[in-house]
């Protein structure tokens, strides 16, 4: 693990040596670190409480039979995880308990006034040591973020994401699920696709030429959206209109479209004679 947290510090995206990694990924291997750190305390307290489970179990079995009497020059030889066990968490004999032992009673529960376990205390002074090191690398450094600006670069990400995931739906959009676009962006980019494409047949103010005229009320194939689109998008062979779903993506068709609604109503010089039928939005009657 030492190994894995420490190469990629020394080792550049070449293979070469670059010390501006160490400062770029130093708070990745600081939160590592204390990580780490935190692990190992976990487990090892978890390791106490097994044994003390263990040794409670072993001394109700030991209470039915008698204890060996040692001399004191013979108080028995501990191990060294025995040892260990006691300098991790300091806890008064069960036998020596009267001596810590406080004058608080409480219906009868008593309360003792043991030390803290050592290895909680080990936790504590590294969380405060580690949070000193995590104020002056984030708040302090040119090199860690702080939480506002972290913030924003997740927020950042996050609209990104939901762009892409947008554009995504866009593209799925056909003749029956379209919608007229209103916003600026759309309708320049609609603009732009009209004038590249359609002004030889329709002029670039719509007053139409050998293509019908899209600034009046009337219509050859119905002027709602999802009409112009499919008009668009099928093409009208017959006339020479092609097909522009095989060159337009229907996000493309769909600027186009909303644009040529705006292009209704604009009054040209010398528009073309009107030719279809009125068309009536909403649900209105043609007059």
């Amino acid at each position: 693990m030492f190994t894995m947290l420490v190469m990629p510090v020394f080792v550049s995206a070449a293979g070469q040596f670059s010390s501006e990694n160490l400062y770029e990924n130093l708070g990745f291997y600081l939160v590592g670190g204390a990580t780490l750190i935190v692990a190992i305390a976990a487990f090892a307290t978890l390791l106490k409480l097994l044994d003390m489970v263990v040794k409670s179990k072993q001394g109700e079995g030991a209470q039915e039979q008698p204890q060996p009497v040692l001399s004191e020059s013979d108080p028995g030889v501990e191990s060294w995880w025995q040892k260990l066990y006691k300098q991790a968490t300091n806890v008064v004999p069960v036998s020596r308990e009267k001596e810590i032992l406080l004058d608080h009673n409480y219906d009868g529960i008593k309360e003792l006034d043991n030390n803290l376990p050592p290895w909680w205390l080990a936790m504590f002074y590294v969380s405060i040591v580690y949070g000193v090191f995590y104020m002056g690398y984030n708040h302090f450094s040119k090199y860690g973020m702080s939480s506002s600006e972290e913030y924003a670069q997740e927020m950042a990400q996050a609209e990104a994401s939901v762009n892409a995931y947008l554009a995504g739906q866009a593209n799925t959009v056909d003749e029956n699920t379209v919608v007229a676009l209103t916003d600026e962006e759309a309708l320049s980019n609609g603009k732009f696709i009209y004038q590249l494409n359609c002004v030889v047949c329709h002029l670039e103010s719509g007053a139409g030429l050998v293509g019908p005229n899209l600034t009046d009320e009337y219509w050859i194939h119905g002027g709602d959206i999802k009409d112009i689109f499919r008009t668009i998008k099928y093409g009208v062979p017959e006339k020479g209109m092609i097909a522009w779903g095989t060159q337009l993506r229907p996000l493309e068709m769909q600027n186009v479209a909303s644009y040529i609604l705006t292009l209704v109503g604009t009054n040209p010089p010398n528009p073309k004679a009107p030719e279809g039928e009125k068309y009536a939005p909403d649900g209105q009657e043609s007059m």
